[in-house]
């Protein structure tokens, strides 16, 4: 008979940040120190074979979120089965154990974190909760507060930073209990953030914008603002970027005189070779042969 695996940390692209002792006793010190206090977080994917077993329970609450695939948890003498955009909270100290499905391992994102905070940890305990089918957006809509605090640890633990994840987790917890009030200010927030980007794209179509300076203009990381605004327009920001920069290049090839390298230099390309390739890719055709569809008079350009 063949012994079962089981792992309980060690995947595949997994992610994690665990607070140094030093740190956790810092952020007592914070302002935020009568909310709640993360100690570990972290994002395993397809975590096959894996397996916590704590008869005497964890020091912390523990927030384990499916993403994907399927796993259990068994708390209060009962077993609670997750699957995708699920979330769990184990109250510290209190026995548990779960872990993933073999045939369809879960991914998931997790953490762990002290305090009480008027009730709503309280109210989060032990209940299996599923985002509501609210639209397209609902299925990730708390976990852009979770890149958030994990992108913002990745950056060093600074008082004020600890002190901004103590109360993010705060409105992380709230966006899972009132999802619908999250919801209504979610959509707003990101769909200002989508033309704030397309705006800046457009600001810059004369210069090889980055993504790491989009990102920085934006306020968000760089795997944030991809992940958000490819929800939202089927497409990488840079992919849109650049489709636009050759929708520039068209109106110059249409009704302008500027030569073909010029065309290029001003649209921030290495040399007319690789602008001509790019516009090759996207529209089919050179862009000797695209103006020539355009063959407009020289007393007409720029009118």
């Amino acid at each position: 008979m063949t012994k079962k695996i089981s792992i309980s940390e060690g995947f595949k692209g997994e992610e994690t940040i665990a607070l140094p002792l030093d740190i956790l006793q810092m952020q007592k010190l914070l302002p935020a120190k009568k909310n709640l206090l993360i100690t570990h977080i972290g994002y395993y994917p397809e975590a096959r074979y894996h397996l916590r077993n704590r008869e005497q329970g964890c020091k912390e609450h523990i927030l384990i979120y499916c993403s994907e695939g399927m796993g259990w948890v068994t708390h209060q003498n009962r077993t609670v089965h997750l699957s995708a955009h699920t979330y769990y909270l184990i109250p510290a100290g209190e026995a548990h154990s779960y872990g993933s499905r073999d045939s369809n391992p879960w991914s998931i994102y997790w953490l762990h974190f002290k305090g009480e905070d008027s009730g709503l940890v309280q109210s989060l305990k032990g209940k299996p909760l599923a985002l509501k089918n609210t639209g397209p957006q609902s299925k990730k809509h708390s976990l852009d507060l979770f890149h958030n605090i994990y992108e913002n640890l990745k950056f060093g633990y600074h008082a004020e930073t600890l002190d901004y994840i103590s109360f993010t987790l705060l409105y992380f917890l709230a966006s899972l209990k009132y999802q619908e009030q999250y919801l209504r200010n979610s959509r707003l927030n990101n769909e200002n953030m989508i033309n704030k980007c397309i705006a800046i794209m457009k600001e810059n179509l004369e210069k090889k914008l980055t993504l790491q300076e989009l990102s920085t203009l934006i306020g968000y990381s760089s795997s944030h603002l991809t992940r958000l605004f490819t929800e939202k327009m089927n497409s990488s920001p840079m992919t849109y970027y650049n489709r636009i920069r050759l929708e520039q290049a068209c109106q110059y090839l249409k009704y302008s005189s500027y030569k073909i390298k010029e065309i290029a230099f001003k649209l921030g390309y290495f040399d007319p070779y690789h602008f001509s390739r790019s516009f090759n890719k996207e529209m089919g055709i050179t862009p000797k042969i695209y103006r020539q569809q355009y063959d407009i008079p020289t007393d007409q350009i720029n009118q």
